[in-house]
């Protein structure tokens, strides 16, 4: 028996192992795998790897109807996406919003007024204007907008008109220029970045080829026609990073039952919000200022409970006002926003230089006085209002002290000193030149004339200088030709009217030598108001048997 299972042994050693067969725990070599023999020897891919493989070549074909779609469809969803930031974030962004906007439609029985202009269209409040125009001509129903680019020159806005303005459906435009957009092209040497992406591209590069940049830019055009996603690309970006920020802010923001928006002597800020507890008997009692409806025509507020709209109101008469807030005991937070703000000093010398809102009954706790709106605002509106520091210089001075800070500032070498005395010199040197209508004139005029073939009833007006600047080349002959020149406009083409506002405002009320700070916007509401009138005057009359 021992030697029987002996031989047993011996012979199971002995044994080669078949083909596939391999030993416990020993590895099978690639090339006795059955998957992957062949014939030829050479190895081949099991199934689900050949599903792989074959699969691979459509995975850039795939990307790329992603991407031709997502093109495609851009105006169908991009648009919808809300804006974040406000107007000094992107200019850009802000302008074509505001077109797209325009394009999608217009309110039935609304008069559309678009105002256009560089970076001096800042002086045109949208909501004052509506406010006011709408207030001393009650059947008026308007829809105002603003088109607002530094840098854009009548040349630039030609062409965004001719690309989409039929479809903005505008019955009013206001034309806001300064004498600094005609002395220099925007396209000199070569079109600026900033206003070239907002453009239409294909006729952009049909009339500006020689001034975008060579080749690269001509390329730059030719495919932002084609492509939607290329053409936007700056935009997209805005708005991914606005989204990051909001994202960023909301998983940061302080508690939002603490009160904010208020100042010492109970006055609020355009947005203010407070605790429910502390509203006595559910009744807020707040005062509408006369001065404010002077400025503003009228004032509308919203008031939400817990980010609810509850009530919206239109105040046009001055006092105080009271409202009932009948919320659930589970309610805990009132957030009031206003569509406006006023300042007391806009309407007389006043060391006031704050924006205000309405006033309470009560003043509010010293803990919520300058406290800000935690985020997102709670009254519905994504994006952040003006606060009192958001266009103001030279700390509200005024008179002689003004003049003399002014004066101390413009000696400095800062880059806004330099840059300010760079326009100085610009707008002087027109002393020594001669008038020609040509360039950007030409281009005003072509502008004008369109507008006016399309029944658009134009307010042309010449935004505001200041008096520390302008009575140095106001009588010369260039400066008399150039108000000839604008004024002859509106004598050539129909419907058609010319506004001087260069000796609008005191000194004061600028920023610099032609952008009017929060004051000298405030004061220019009811001047813009006049014009709209005017021009709906006009139109009515011209359709008239």
């Amino acid at each position: 028996m021992s030697s029987s299972s002996g031989l047993l042994k011996k012979a199971s050693d002995d044994r080669r192992p078949l083909s596939g067969e391999r030993k416990h725990g020993e590895k099978r070599p690639e090339s006795a795998r059955p998957e992957l023999r062949s014939l030829g020897g050479a190895a081949q891919p099991s199934q689900s790897q050949a599903m792989r493989l074959s699969a691979t070549p459509w995975t850039p074909v795939v990307a790329i109807l992603l991407v031709v779609l997502l093109d495609v469809t851009f105006d169908a969803y991009f648009w919808r996406i809300p804006k974040l930031s406000d107007v000094f974030t992107d200019y850009g962004y802000e302008l074509l919003s505001t077109v797209h906007r325009l394009k999608a439609g217009k309110p039935e029985g609304a008069i559309r007024v678009v105002a256009f202009g560089s970076s001096v269209a800042f002086s045109f409040d949208a909501t004052q204007v509506t406010n006011l125009v709408e207030t001393a001509t009650p059947n008026a129903h308007l829809d105002v907008s603003r088109l607002l680019l530094p840098g854009a020159k009548p040349s630039d806005y030609r062409l965004l008109w001719g690309g989409d303005g039929t479809a903005m459906r505008a019955d009013v435009a206001v034309a806001i220029v300064n004498l600094g957009d005609f002395l220099n092209p925007s396209f000199e040497g070569q079109l600026k970045e900033q206003v070239r992406y907002v453009l239409p591209p294909w006729q952009t590069l049909i009339e500006r080829h020689s001034f975008v940049g060579g080749l690269s830019g001509q390329l730059d055009l030719a495919l932002a026609s084609v492509s939607h996603l290329y053409r936007y690309r700056k935009l997209i970006r805005s708005c991914i990073q606005d989204h990051v920020k909001f994202g960023l802010q909301w998983f940061t923001k302080r508690d939002p039952l603490q009160g904010y928006g208020f100042y010492a002597d109970g006055y609020a800020r355009q947005e203010f919000g407070m605790p429910l507890a502390s509203v006595n008997n559910g009744e807020l009692e707040y005062y509408i200022d006369p001065e404010w409806l002077r400025q503003q025509g009228r004032v509308a507020i919203e008031f939400s409970i817990d980010g609810k709209l509850f009530l919206r109101r239109a105040e046009t008469t001055s006092g105080w006002k009271r409202v009932r807030l009948d919320a659930p005991s589970t309610a805990r937070m009132l957030q009031v926003a206003t569509d406006s703000e006023w300042t007391p000093r806009a309407a007389a010398p006043d060391g006031d230089i704050r924006l205000l809102g309405v006033r309470l009954r009560q003043p509010p706790p010293a803990r919520w006085v300058n406290s800000s709106a935690p985020f997102p605002t709670y009254s519905g509106q994504w994006r952040r209002r003006r606060q009192d520091d958001g266009f103001l210089r030279e700390e509200g001075l005024s008179g002689q002290a003004f003049v003399d800070r002014w004066q101390q500032v413009l000696a400095g070498n800062t880059q806004f000193a330099q840059q300010m005395r760079g326009y100085q010199r610009e707008k002087l040197s027109i002393r020594e030149r001669a008038f020609e209508p040509r360039g950007e004139y030409d281009e005003i005029e072509r502008l004008v004339a369109s507008l006016s073939r399309q029944g658009i009833s134009v307010a042309l007006v010449n935004s505001p200088e200041s008096p520390l600047i302008l009575p140095a080349y106001r009588d010369t002959p260039y400066y008399q030709a150039h108000l000839a020149f604008l004024r002859g406009l509106a004598d050539k083409y129909r419907g058609v009217r010319f506004y001087d506002f260069s000796a609008e405002l005191p000194a004061e009320d600028f920023n610099d030598w032609h952008h009017p700070n929060y004051f000298g916007i405030v004061k220019l509401g009811s001047p813009y108001a006049d014009t709209i009138r005017q021009a709906i005057a006009d139109r009515y009359a011209s359709h008239d048997p």
